[in-house]
């Protein structure tokens, strides 16, 4: 907010020399986004061969695929700005396969 627009109403500039001021729009802490919810899993087998040991794994992140807002844009620029646009969102199922050989 400009800070001539405050002046009107404190009766004085404000301290500091500042062109901008922040103001809260909501109370802290009152607004939150959905609650995130990742489900993973790895399967793993060790293999024996010898004097060597083979571990074979899979792992899958985001099982239940979920996607919700990670990060939105905190900044109100006016009623048709990008206040609340999401900026990213969690990533979405992902397969892994691995092999860790020992001797």
């Amino acid at each position: 907010m400009p800070a001539a627009t405050i002046a009107e109403s404190l009766g004085r500039l404000p301290s500091g020399n500042v062109t901008n001021v922040t103001v809260n729009l909501l109370e802290p802490g009152k607004m939150y986004g959905d609650r995130i919810n990742q489900l993973d899993f790895r399967f793993a087998k060790m293999l024996r061969f010898g004097g060597t040991r083979t571990m074979v794994s899979l792992d899958l992140y985001n099982i239940l695929n979920s996607n919700p807002v990670l990060t939105y844009n905190n900044t109100y620029a006016g009623p048709n700005g990008t206040w609340l646009q999401p900026n990213s969102i969690l990533n979405g199922r992902l397969a892994r396969i691995s092999a860790e050989f020992t001797w």
